[in-house]
Protein backbone atom coordinates (compact mmCIF):
# COMPACT_ATOMS: atom_id res chain seq x y z
CA UNK A 1 0.00 0.00 0.00
CA UNK A 2 2.69 2.40 0.71
CA UNK A 3 4.39 1.98 -2.50
CA UNK A 4 1.16 3.10 -4.33
CA UNK A 5 1.00 6.06 -1.56
CA UNK A 6 4.63 7.13 -3.33
CA UNK A 7 3.64 7.01 -6.83
CA UNK A 8 0.77 8.94 -6.42
CA UNK A 9 2.98 11.17 -4.01
CA UNK A 10 5.46 11.21 -6.93
CA UNK A 11 2.88 12.46 -9.58
CA UNK A 12 1.21 14.68 -7.00
CA UNK A 13 4.42 16.57 -6.53
CA UNK A 14 5.05 16.86 -10.34
CA UNK A 15 1.57 17.83 -10.70
CA UNK A 16 2.18 20.86 -8.53
CA UNK A 17 5.81 21.41 -9.94
CA UNK A 18 3.73 21.94 -13.12
CA UNK A 19 1.13 24.09 -12.03
CA UNK A 20 4.36 26.66 -10.23
CA UNK A 21 5.88 26.57 -13.45
CA UNK A 22 2.86 27.47 -15.34
CA UNK A 23 2.26 30.40 -12.83
CA UNK A 24 5.45 32.10 -13.43
CA UNK A 25 5.18 31.33 -17.07
CA UNK A 26 1.73 32.99 -17.19
CA UNK A 27 3.38 36.09 -15.36
CA UNK A 28 4.76 37.02 -18.83
CA UNK A 29 1.13 36.40 -20.42
CA UNK A 30 -1.28 39.70 -21.27
CA UNK A 31 -3.50 40.13 -18.45
CA UNK A 32 -6.85 38.37 -19.01
CA UNK A 33 -5.11 35.26 -19.85
CA UNK A 34 -2.53 36.00 -17.05
CA UNK A 35 -5.62 36.09 -14.84
CA UNK A 36 -7.48 32.89 -16.19
CA UNK A 37 -4.23 30.70 -16.07
CA UNK A 38 -2.96 31.69 -13.05
CA UNK A 39 -6.88 30.52 -11.50
CA UNK A 40 -6.84 27.20 -13.10
CA UNK A 41 -3.41 27.07 -11.66
CA UNK A 42 -3.97 27.51 -8.49
CA UNK A 43 -6.86 25.47 -8.83
CA UNK A 44 -4.93 23.03 -10.02
CA UNK A 45 -2.26 23.32 -7.35
CA UNK A 46 -4.76 23.64 -4.13
CA UNK A 47 -5.99 19.94 -5.27
CA UNK A 48 -3.26 18.39 -5.93
CA UNK A 49 -2.25 19.68 -2.56
CA UNK A 50 -5.70 18.35 -0.99
CA UNK A 51 -5.15 15.05 -2.80
CA UNK A 52 -1.86 14.34 -1.09
CA UNK A 53 -2.92 15.15 2.35
CA UNK A 54 -6.15 13.14 2.47
CA UNK A 55 -4.20 10.23 0.76
CA UNK A 56 -1.74 10.40 3.45
CA UNK A 57 -4.05 10.76 6.77
CA UNK A 58 -6.43 7.76 5.82
CA UNK A 59 -5.73 5.31 7.76
CA UNK A 60 -4.64 2.14 7.14
CA UNK A 61 -5.95 -1.29 7.56
CA UNK A 62 -4.61 -3.06 9.81
CA UNK A 63 -3.96 -6.89 8.74
CA UNK A 64 -5.49 -9.84 10.77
Amino acid sequence: MNLVRSVISLFLLILLGLCIAGWVWAGGQPSPKMEGARFVLALSGLGAVGCGVLLWSTRQPVPQ
